[in-house]
């Protein structure tokens, strides 16, 4: 089977790496193409197998690529002449369905972020038309799965888990930790869990709080997200994430909306006590509150003070969430994961 995927870029981003993972797993069995729509080139690894395909339009003047990038669109869709088109996020989810009017193929789309994150109006109203046309629209929540109002055209698919499981809680460091770029400093909440530390940060002198994630040089850090506290700090990115999570004693992911966080999977299968917002999105869908994770209340920097200071006063407690956040994880292995993309194409084929 050949599969042409459309994703803006596979540089930076949790559906970019889920993305790289469906391309690494498809191209063991398919002829699998995967064109980017701002190429790159790619920092996740990528099998030699896949073969890249440079799909950017490039002009200085705003707005002028539209066009032009719609009908490159259909020319690779032409020239590859695949068995089904996988395309991520949605605007080129809707260029994808836009393009294929004119070739008329399969074709799987994958909504990576919560219906209710803002978005441009053209987007929402694009969505709306459009995703019907798809053979299948995949949701990464069953809330937004329910929503979009289309059960036999749509399923949910959470993210994999792709670490290997650490149930050891001993010898954690001190530490509240948490992961965002700093250019997603305010959809990810930052400022609400700096300010919530802030608040108890005296009381607990041994501990402390660090932020990783990509520092992209063309933002002002101090202007994005001013950090008044001694010891919050930005740690930048490690390649070796997994071992940092196995290290730390608590994850927080303080977000205003979320769809389905790689990065909160990947702490609860490192064994963190986790603490999440109920925000619009997945979070509520993954953690259950004192079962595996805490709560707070989203924008509630006080309530995220309080659920902070009462995982930092309970080892016991932390203990018992890391517990569970262990048992939890198994709902997102990643071979059910690939098993269901895998069932999926073959639905999609036979039809």
């Amino acid at each position: 089977m050949r599969i042409l995927f459309f994703i803006n870029q596979l540089y930076d981003g949790g559906a970019e790496r889920v993305a790289s993972y469906l391309l690494n797993h498809f191209c063991e069995k398919h002829d699998t193409y995967a064109a980017l729509i701002h190429f790159k080139s790619p920092i996740y690894h990528i099998d030699n197998r896949v073969q890249i395909i440079d799909n950017r339009i490039k002009s200085k003047v705003k707005g002028a690529t539209r066009i032009p990038r719609f009908m490159k669109m259909i020319q690779t869709i032409k020239r590859i002449n695949p068995d089904i088109i996988i395309s991520f996020i949605t605007k080129t989810n809707n260029n994808a369905l836009l393009a294929n009017l004119f070739c008329r193929k399969k074709v799987i789309i994958s909504e990576r972020c919560s219906l209710t994150h803002e978005q441009p109006s053209i987007h929402r109203i694009l969505r709306k038309i459009l995703y019907p046309t798809a053979d299948k629209i995949i949701f990464v929540t069953q809330s937004d799965n329910i929503n979009f109002g289309i059960p036999f055209k749509s399923s949910t698919i959470y993210n994999p888990s792709t670490f290997s499981v650490h149930k050891n809680y001993n010898n954690r460091q001190k530490t509240i930790m948490t992961i965002a770029a700093n250019n997603r400093w305010h959809i990810k909440g930052i400022d609400l869990l700096i300010k919530a530390w802030s608040k108890i940060a005296k009381q607990y002198p041994d501990w402390n709080l660090e932020i990783y994630g990509r520092i992209y040089q063309n933002k002002e850090q101090k202007e994005l997200c001013p950090i008044n506290h001694e010891r919050a700090n930005w740690m930048g990115w490690r390649d070796d994430m997994e071992s940092v999570f196995r290290a730390k004693s608590i994850f927080a992911i303080t977000s205003r909306n979320e769809a389905c966080p790689n990065s909160l999977i990947e702490a609860m299968s490192q064994g963190c006590a986790c603490i999440g917002t109920d925000c619009d999105g997945g979070i509520k869908e993954i953690i259950s509150d004192g079962v595996d994770g805490l709560i707070a209340k989203s924008e509630d920097v006080d309530d995220i003070a309080a659920k902070l200071q009462l995982l930092i006063n309970d080892e016991n407690l932390r203990r018992r969430l890391s517990a569970g956040a262990i048992e939890k994880v198994k709902q997102f292995d990643k071979n059910a994961f690939f098993a269901k993309w895998d069932n999926l194409i073959e639905e999609i084929a036979r039809k």
